[in-house]
């Protein structure tokens, strides 16, 4: 998987072409299941309003599934 792949996801639901979006296709690309990404050290997920967690499983769920 590729982060050039997840970013247009973030980017077309919303999400900012910032460095807190790149931050997450980083992680997304450097883990290997949705629980690996959603506990990780780099950015706290579960900080996030639940409609961007949603958006964001939503999004993960393409990629792991």
């Amino acid at each position: 998987m590729q982060s050039d792949g997840v970013l247009p996801w973030l980017l077309a639901n919303g999400w900012n072409y910032d460095e807190e979006s790149c931050l997450i296709a980083n992680i997304v690309d450097e883990s290997t299941s949705i629980d690996e990404v959603w506990e990780s050290d780099e950015f706290d997920f579960k900080a996030l309003p639940d409609e961007d967690q949603e958006k964001l499983h939503q999004i993960f769920e393409h990629f792991y599934l």
